[in-house]
C-alpha cells in the first residue's frame, strides 16, 4: 500500500515546523523538515547554526483522503495542504527526490568565489541551483533562490562560505 503514498507540502505556522513534524511522526505520518547548517556571524566569527530552510512548511508522505485531512487539521500549528481545493496536488517525482536529498546536501554550505562585481559557485547545493539564484547577499553570505514547489513560488536563502585563496595568490 506504501506505493500509493505521495509526498505533499503541509503549510504550518512559522516556528511550529519541528513540533508539527514530531506530532506527525507520533501519529505514523512520515514528515520531513528541511534543515540547513547556516553560517551566522557572531562575536566577530562565522559559526554554524541549524536553520529551517522552508519556514512554515513540512513535507509529508501519505495517501490523501478526507479522513487523513481531518487528522492533519487537528494538529496544533497546521494551516493547510498546498495544491488547493478538495484534492491537493502532490509533489512531482523530481520535486520529491530533490526535497528528500536536500537535508544531506545542506550539511555543508556551498562555496562561492566572489569578485568585485560577480560571483562563481564552486561547490555545494547552489551549484545545482545557480540558474535560480536571484541575489547574493555578500554581507550575510546568503544566496537568495527562487524555486517552484507544489506549483507555488518559494523564495529561500541558503548560506555559503567563501573559497579560500590558494597558495599562488588567486
Amino acid at each position: 500500500m506504501m506505493e500509493n503514498n505521495k509526498w505533499y507540502v503541509l503549510q504550518v505556522q512559522t516556528g511550529s515546523e519541528l513540533d508539527v513534524q514530531k506530532e506527525l511522526l507520533r501519529r505514523g505520518v512520515e514528515a520531513v523538515v528541511t534543515i540547513e547548517n547556516r553560517q551566522i556571524h557572531r562575536a566577530k566569527q562565522w559559526i554554524s547554526k541549524q536553520y529551517i530552510v522552508f519556514s512554515g512548511y513540512v513535507f509529508i508522505r501519505m495517501m490523501y483522503s478526507w479522513s487523513q485531512y481531518y487528522i492533519l487539521s487537528g494538529i496544533n500549528g497546521v494551516i493547510r495542504l498546498l495544491g488547493g481545493g478538495h484534492q491537493p496536488e502532490p509533489l512531482t517525482q523530481s520535486e520529491t527526490e530533490w526535497i528528500l536529498s536536500l537535508n544531506d546536501l545542506l550539511k555543508e554550505p556551498s562555496v562561492l568565489k566572489l569578485t568585485e562585481n560577480s560571483y562563481e559557485v564552486i561547490s555545494g547545493v547552489l551549484l545545482d541551483l545557480k540558474d535560480k539564484i536571484i541575489k547574493v547577499e555578500r554581507h550575510h553570505r546568503r544566496a537568495v533562490v527562487k524555486l517552484h514547489i507544489a506549483g507555488q513560488e518559494q523564495i529561500i536563502k541558503l548560506s555559503y562560505v567563501l573559497q579560500m585563496p590558494d597558495n599562488n595568490g588567486d
